[in-house]
């Protein structure tokens, strides 16, 4: 028996790292899973890796059509909802101190790291109501939780996000929908590698990456984070709500 049997899940960003990792764990343990992606070919092909009980749907998280769409195609194909797994985001390099930021890193990231989630809650929370609950699972960022980081349009998005997931876990408790946050900090994520593998980083990126890698458990692979987002999907978890999940290795505790 699956930890996730009877139960539909979108995940948004599911065509690459953490994303694509949770549609292949939730799949296995039963659920019926909804690939929300941009890129149609990474979204077709992760749907196919994830197996029979997933379909991929071309999602732009940052359109508010695109998102509304998504959740009803979920509950048309597989008749309700239960999960939403809000992991589409990224940063960029460009991003820096607001003292010395381009503002089109402010208009590129606002709207992936927070109006995403934001519209995805917003059009999937009532179909989780109508399912009979289920529970909200965003992904922030260690950012979000240490005040030395040179991010900050992406430290802004993160830091809103988890007063975001507070606000939904406080407001529709007594509908039967849970929310809670992830806070990653460095995986492995194709994305990732080949920022600070496949490129040399600058000496402040390369710094990052130093820090992380000092502690024991600084430096993640996707289905660390997938697995902790299997948990606070499943039943399993059902007294956690409105809570903020460090997945760093311990890097903002110690």
């Amino acid at each position: 028996m699956g930890r996730l049997d009877g139960k539909v899940a979108v995940i948004t960003g599911a065509g690459s790292g953490i994303a694509r990792a949770a549609a292949k764990i939730f799949t296995r343990e039963g659920a019926q899973v909804v690939v929300a992606e941009l890129n149609p070919e990474l979204g077709a092909a992760a749907a196919l890796e994830a197996g029979n009980n997933a379909i991929f749907v071309q999602t732009d998280v940052t359109d508010e059509a695109s998102a509304e769409a998504v959740m009803q195609q979920a509950v048309e194909h597989f008749g309700g909802l239960h999960i939403l797994f809000n992991c589409a985001g990224g940063s960029v390099l460009e991003d820096s101190k607001v003292t010395d930021v381009d503002m089109d890193v402010w208009e590129r990231t606002i709207p992936l790291d927070l109006k995403g989630p934001f519209l995805c809650s917003r059009f999937g929370i009532p179909h989780i109501i109508a399912s009979g609950g289920g529970a909200v699972v965003n992904v922030s960022s260690v950012v979000a939780l240490r005040g030395n980081h040179p991010a900050h349009v992406y430290s802004s998005a993160k830091g809103g996000l988890i007063s975001l997931t507070r606000s939904l876990a406080g407001s529709y408790s007594d509908e039967g929908v849970r929310a809670n946050v992830i806070c990653p900090g460095l995986i492995k994520t194709d994305r990732i590698k080949s920022r600070y593998v496949a490129r040399k980083p600058s000496a402040e990126r390369g710094g990052t990456v130093s820090v992380f890698e000092s502690y024991p458990f600084g430096v993640g692979e996707p289905e660390d984070i997938a697995n902790i987002a299997l948990f606070l999907a499943s039943d399993e978890s059902r007294m956690i709500n409105g809570a903020v999940i460090p997945a760093e290795g311990g890097i903002s505790a110690y």
